[in-house]
Parts: structure tokens; C-alpha cells; sequence
């Protein structure tokens, strides 16, 4: 119970959602409680509720962005100083010696440690280090797949922003046309608010 505990906590540390959605929350208490009072800021971010949408969308990416950062930085901060594996002997190294060196690599998840870590299982395994380059070419796909499946949330980020302000003008023409009766020609408030929203969603996004 307590290690599910703590990886849940972990999981919720490293949560884009947790983290953008408190950093749109932030914004939007600054904007209600009357610090940020720029009428341009209100109209474009805090106007309708398809532009709250849309800051709160590009909030968790910028979180996702943050923790993926985050996490790179803590990777390279527990490498060792220097060479892991220490200096190659002239002639290059014997595949007897892979378990040593496979003993000198750091633990933990990161993309070095874990492809060092794979490539010199696979020379103590076999006895020979023949296929090791294929290998490191077969491990860097895998790893290059991985950091392309963890920007997952940001792609969706990127294509679901200009879906809503496409929204936000459907919704402002809409409201337009619905103003538009032979009671209201005097009037066109109601039109110039329905484009406006129309206009200022798409700007947004």
C-alpha cells in the first residue's frame, strides 16, 4: 500500500493535467480578482468560455513541455562525471569484459543508462559483441519511439487548439445570424457580439 502510495504521488507530481490546470486556475483568479486587468488580456483569454478552453488546453501543454524538461534535466544530472564505462584500452575492449563495465552503469531509467545497460547484456549474453552495433541501431528506434509517444498529450494539444477556435467562430457566426431578425435591424449589437466572439476565438487559438 505505501509504494502504490508513493507512486501515485509521483505519477500526480509529474501530471501535466495537475499542473496546467493550477497554472490556468492562477491565471484565471488574477484575471477575476482584478489583478490583470488589460482589457486586450480579457478579451482574448478570458472573453468567452471557448477562450477559457483554449488557455487551459495551452496551459497543460506548457506544463507537459516543463515536465518533460524537468525529467532531462534530472537524467543528465545523475550521470556520473566523466566517462561511465572509463577509458576504451587501445585495441578495444574484450567482450569477457561487458559484465564489468555493465556493473559500472548507473541505475535508473534513463535513455543512457538503459541502452548501455541493454547493449552490454546482450555481449554478456551471447559471449560476442558481432551484433552490438544492429543492436544500439534497434535500442535508439526504440528510444526515439519513446520520446515521440511522450509528446503524445502536446500533439493533441497542438491539433485540438484550432479545432476550438474553429468552434468559437461556428458559435460567434451562429450567434450573429441568430441576431438577425426584422425586429433587431436597428439594433446590431447582438450580430457585432457573435462576430466578435467568432473573430476573437479564432485569433485566440
Amino acid at each position: 500500500p505505501v509504494s502504490k502510495l508513493n507512486a501515485l504521488s509521483a505519477a500526480l507530481l509529474r501530471s501535466p493535467l495537475l499542473w496546467g490546470g493550477a497554472l490556468a486556475f492562477l491565471f484565471f483568479t488574477l484575471i477575476h480578482g482584478g489583478v490583470i486587468g488589460d482589457p486586450l488580456v480579457i478579451r482574448y483569454l478570458a472573453g468567452h468560455w471557448v477562450e477559457y478552453v483554449e488557455v487551459t488546453l495551452f496551459c497543460v501543454g506548457l506544463a507537459a513541455l516543463g515536465v518533460r524538461g524537468i525529467e532531462l534535466v534530472a537524467q543528465r544530472m545523475r550521470l556520473p562525471e566523466g566517462e561511465i564505462l572509463g577509458a576504451t584500452p587501445e585495441g578495444g575492449e574484450d567482450p569477457s569484459a561487458a559484465g564489468e563495465l555493465l556493473a559500472r552503469v548507473p541505475g535508473g531509467d534513463g535513455y543512457l543508462p538503459r541502452r548501455l545497460r541493454e547493449g552490454l547484456d546482450l555481449v554478456v549474453r551471447t559471449g560476442s559483441a558481432d551484433e552490438l552495433e544492429n543492436h544500439l541501431k534497434y535500442l535508439a528506434d526504440v528510444d526515439a519511439a519513446r520520446a515521440a509517444n511522450g509528446y503524445g498529450l502536446v500533439r493533441f494539444i497542438v491539433w485540438a487548439i484550432p479545432i476550438m477556435g474553429f468552434l468559437g467562430t461556428v458559435i460567434g457566426i451562429t450567434v450573429a445570424i441568430a441576431s438577425l431578425s426584422p425586429t433587431q435591424l436597428e439594433n446590431i449589437s447582438g450580430v457585432v457580439a457573435g462576430l466578435g466572439t467568432a473573430f476573437d476565438t479564432t485569433a485566440t487559438a
